[in-house]
This record gives structure tokens, C-alpha cells and sequence, in this order.
């Protein structure tokens, strides 16, 4: 009840009691009642009121909190969220918001958000908001734009808008959530790079197996035409250039398999310093630019897929050449490494290695590039892949190794290799024109007619007994008869993918089963197969990548077949 009206009331029937026509006395005794009564109320009513205002009092309190709550969602939200009019005029903003567009919130307030929007979206953006305003469209998800603030030029953003009546006069506003889907967007560009990457790879795979099947053929035919030239006929020297030739193509197909899967190293001790000096001569050949080599001294070998270093190292040196259009020097700079547990600086495992560094003259790289060169794609040169410098930093990674950049804009660069030293020695090298002869029955796996037919007659020339099957169920099968007869085969030599038949891998496990001291020697187009660099693991007793020369077959066969004599494993 309004304590107002009670007092007036009140005041009423005093009123009325005092004009009453009554004794004195009595009088006043009717007029103590009323007014006892009326102040009795009076109390009750106050009470209530007090008990009232205590209670709206908390739940002012309460409201307060709770605005308090959502204003702090409001502020803190991962995303940006901002309430404009209908024409786009911010209202208000959270602190999500600014930090996206790099403002203060009193910049934001009362500007249109359109200036935010990049110019290229901007009628876009005010067709939008013209059709949310004119009620055709009330609400709008996942509407993908590109905005701008004063940090970055430009960014991706989904927009999530909604037209809701505000509780302050009733007036329409609009209620925007605002999301960077920049990482996202990079992460599905990545995704599409790599499946065309895997595509790519698949389809150079492919070609590289097929290319050095063919370069087999033709190496080795070319190889068996040498030995029967006289070495004062001038076919001699067209046939070495050949060879030449077909070596460095041989490279190339190693550079497709590394494309390809990413190329897993077929390690050796190999001498860097002399690698070095053959790569560096034959990289910057023709090139205005010296080349200066210093060496320490008692380097120990590498262990390392030769074709694969001489990839990184000839890049790296073409890319130095290219720095310095007029010339200059690139030094070539090897020394060894001791890595131990207190090294923190690279991140290599403890242990030995060689550093390679070759520096340039050249203009430098900028400090906001040097930290994306090795980045899949990335590249400064029109024309360019950009997997270059991706695929040396793989390599080097693959070997247990790290490959680092130093530069400065104006002052050259320098490249540093960290490779892990061979815990053998180099082996002694015969002379590549010198075939190794041997004695023993041969079974040779190979479903490439032209390819087994080069085999057998590059087999047959070194002086061993060859039998030919097409797939692996023929390879088991004819292992099993002669095994099982007085003349079994010493070596077996098989292809890894077979057409329509069984694989390499399969066909030794079943040999092994059959009988557990098989040599089994593996050979295939796919260079950087796992079978081929981990090919004990397979049970393969040795390897012979393709294409081959008849020198490198006579070794792999005179290695295995001594081996069996002596009835010993294979040095690891």
C-alpha cells in the first residue's frame, strides 16, 4: 500500500471523528483510538517498505554483478564483437575487437565499420548491410571477408551478423561477431600445397622408377661398348662423355625420388674435401665468380648419400653464383666439429662432425626473408619453385645433420652444413673403368625384358652363371629346384616392384623361410626406398640402386660372394 494514501486516510477519519457533535470526553477517547490505529499501520506499512527496499536493493546488487559478468565475456571473448546501428556505425566494441583492428575502443566508437574493410570488399561489405537493413537478410553466418587494420595490411575474418531490437528505445541494432581465420586459411593453403605435393610426388616417383630402369638399359650396354673399344679409337672418348652425361642424369632422377618421398640417404664413407672439389668445379663452370677451398687438415669421412650432398652443395653453390652477377669469390670453408652434452647453440646430437660453409659476396638477405628461406614455396626469384632450399634443408635433416644461414643486407651470406662423420674409413676406390670378374650362379628377378636382358648380358660378361625369372613366384620356385639339386644359386639379385606379380620384398621373406643363409641382393628404380637405405631390415643381404655400370655390378656380386665363402654377415 502507498504510505501516502494511509497517511491521508488517516488524516480523513480524524477529521471526521473531530466534527463529530460528541462530549469532549468521549472525543478524545475515539480520536486516541483512530490515531493509535493509524500510527500501528503506519509502522506495518513501513516495515514492508523497508523490507521492500532491502530487497531490491540486493537485487540491484545481484543486476549489478551480473552486468558486470557479461561486460567482463563481453571484454575478454577470443573473438571480436561489436554492436552498431543499421548504417554500420560502431556502438560499441570489446577488447577482442580493438586488439583485431590495433585501435583504441574510443577510436572504434562511432566509426563505420566499413572503414575497417579492405577496398577490394567494400561494396560487397555495403550490399550487405544494405539488405540486413531493409529486412531481406536478418541474420547472416560464416560470412568470410578481408579486413585491414594498422598492424597488417590485410586479413581473413568470418562474420556471424544478427538484427536485434536494443532495450534502449527500442531502436534495431546490429550485433556482429568478428573471427581471424587467417591460420586457418593458411593451414587449408597448406593442405592444398601438400596434396598437390603428394600428387606430384606420386607422378615424379613414377617417372624417376621408369627413367632409371631405361638409364640401366642404356648404362649398361654403354658400359659393356667401352671394353670392347680400343682405347686409340675416338669412339672411346664420345662414349666416356656419354657416360658422363648419363651419370649426371642419374642425379636428376635422384632429385625426383627426393621430391618425391623426400629421398631416405643410401649412406657411405665418402671423402667430403673430394667431393667438394668435383661438385664445386663442375657446379660453377662457366661462372665469372673464383672459388676458394680451405680445407683443415685430417678431416674425417662422412656418412653420407653422395648424389644427395652433391644436390645440396650444387645448389647452394648456384645460389651464391646467381648473388653476385658481376663475380667475386665464393669460399668453400671445411672443418671438423666436436658436439657435446654442454652445446646448446645447434641442435645436433652429441657426437662428430664436418662443418661446411660456403660464403658469397653477394647483396645479403634481409632479415625479415632469412627467416622463411628454408620455407616450402618461398622464393624471391620469379620463375622459381621455391622448394629449393626445402629440399636441402630436408636432406641434411634425413642425414642427422643441421643446415643454418648467416647474413647480413650488403654482406654476403654464408650457408654452414653440419654433417656427422662415418665411424669407417673411406673404402678404397678402384678404378671406375675397371670391371671385377667373378665365378657363381646367379639368379636374377626382373620383370623389365630390356632391363633383365642388359642384366644377364652384363652377368654373363663378368663370369657368372645367370638364371632369369619375371616375377617372384618364378624367383621362389626355381631357388627351391636348384637349391634342392648340386648346382644352387650363390647370389639371388631381385627387382623391387614387379607388375602384376610378387615384389622383392615378399619373395626374399619366403626365401628366408626356406633357407636362412639366401644372399639376397636388392635393386630398384626407387632409390630413396625404405628397402633400399634399411634393406637388412627387409632381410636383404646387400643393395644396387639403378641405373648401375658393369663396374658397380661386379662389386656389389664380388663383395656378397666372398662374403658367402667366408660364411660371415655383411659389415653394417
Amino acid at each position: 500500500m502507498n504510505l501516502h494514501n494511509q497517511v491521508q486516510k488517516a488524516f480523513d477519519r480524524l477529521e471526521s471523528l473531530n466534527q463529530c457533535d460528541l462530549p469532549s470526553q468521549e472525543l478524545t477517547s475515539k480520536l486516541l483510538s483512530e490515531l493509535n490505529s493509524a500510527l500501528h499501520e503506519l509502522q506495518t506499512t513501513t516495515i514492508e517498505l523497508l523490507e521492500q527496499n532491502e530487497e531490491m536493493a540486493l537485487n540491484r546488487l545481484k543486476i549489478e554483478e551480473e552486468r558486470g559478468r557479461y561486460q567482463e565475456l563481453f571484454d575478454f571473448a577470443p573473438d571480436g564483437y561489436l554492436v552498431t546501428d543499421t548504417e554500420g556505425i560502431i556502438l560499441e566494441a570489446n577488447k577482442a575487437a580493438t586488439n583485431l583492428f590495433g585501435v583504441d575502443r574510443s577510436f572504434l566508437i562511432s566509426k563505420p565499420l566499413a572503414l575497417f574493410v579492405c577496398e577490394e570488399e567494400r561494396m560487397s561489405f555495403r550490399t550487405q548491410l544494405l539488405e540486413i537493413k531493409n529486412e531481406s537478410v536478418v541474420q547472416n553466418e560464416n560470412w568470410e571477408i578481408v579486413m585491414q587494420s594498422s598492424k597488417r595490411p590485410a586479413f581473413p575474418v568470418s562474420i556471424t551478423i544478427s538484427k536485434v531490437f536494443s532495450s534502449r528505445g527500442k531502436t534495431v541494432e546490429l550485433r556482429w561477431l568478428i573471427r581471424d581465420i587467417t591460420e586457418r586459411k593458411q593451414m587449408e593453403e597448406e593442405l592444398q600445397k601438400a596434396t598437390k605435393l603428394e600428387s606430384l610426388g606420386v607422378l615424379a616417383g613414377g617417372i624417376a622408377h621408369d627413367l632409371n630402369n631405361y638409364l640401366t638399359v642404356i648404362l649398361g650396354n654403354l658400359t659393356l661398348a667401352k671394353i670392347h673399344t680400343k682405347e686409340e679409337d675416338k669412339v672411346l672418348s664420345y662414349l666416356q662423355e656419354m657416360e658422363e652425361g648419363l651419370k649426371q642424369t642419374g642425379y636428376l632422377t635422384g632429385q625426383l625420388l627426393t621430391f618425391a618421398k623426400g629421398g631416405n640417404p643410401l649412406t657411405k664413407a665418402v671423402s667430403i674435401c673430394k667431393l667438394i672439389e668435383e661438385v664445386s668445379a663442375f657446379a660453377l663452370s662457366g661462372s665469372k665468380a673464383n672459388c676458394e677451398l680451405l680445407f683443415t687438415e685430417d678431416l674425417q669421412a662422412v656418412e653420407i648419400d653422395q648424389g644427395q650432398i652433391t644436390q645440396v652443395i650444387t645448389n647452394l653453390l648456384i645460389n651464391a653464383d646467381q648473388a653476385m652477377q658481376e663475380g667475386g669469390t665464393i669460399k668453400i670453408s671445411v672443418e671438423g666439429l666436436v658436439v657435446t652434452g654442454r652445446s646448446t647453440t645447434l641442435p645436433l646430437q652429441v657426437g662428430n662432425y664436418v662443418a661446411i660453409s660456403i660464403t658469397d659476396e653477394g647483396a645479403g638477405i634481409s632479415n625479415h626473408i632469412l627467416q622463411k628461406i628454408f620455407d616450402p614455396y618461398f622464393s624471391t626469384k620469379e620463375d622459381h619453385s621455391g622448394l629449393g632450399l626445402t629440399i636441402c634443408y630436408s636432406i641434411i635433416k634425413k642425414h642427422g645433420g643441421h643446415i643454418s644461414v648467416q647474413s647480413e643486407q650488403g654482406k654476403g651470406a654464408r650457408f654452414t652444413l653440419f654433417l656427422p662423420v662415418s665411424s669407417v674409413q673411406v673404402e678404397e676406390e678402384i678404378p671406375e673403368d675397371t670391371p671385377i670378374f667373378g665365378q657363381g650362379k646367379v639368379l636374377l628377378m626382373e620383370d623389365q625384358e630390356s632391363v633383365s636382358q642388359t642384366a644377364y648380358k652384363m652377368l654373363t660378361f663378368l663370369g657368372y652363371e645367370v638364371e632369369v625369372a619375371k616375377d617372384g613366384d618364378e624367383a621362389v620356385k626355381l631357388y627351391k629346384e636348384k637349391f634342392r639339386s648340386d648346382h644352387p644359386f650363390d647370389v639371388v639379385i631381385t627387382d623391387l616392384t614387379i607388375r602384376g606379380g610378387m615384389g622383392g620384398k615378399v619373395a626374399v621373406g619366403e626365401l628366408i623361410n626356406f633357407d636362412p643363409n639366401v644372399k639376397a641382393i636388392v635393386s630398384s628404380g626407387y632409390s630413396s626406398d625404405d628397402a633400399l637405405s634399411n634393406y637388412k631390415r627387409h632381410g636383404f643381404y646387400d643393395m644396387i640402386p639403378k641405373p648401375y655400370k658393369l663396374e658397380q655390378l661386379g662389386k656389389v656380386l664380388s663383395r656378397v660372394i666372398k662374403e658367402k665363402q667366408r660364411g660371415s654377415a655383411p659389415a653394417s
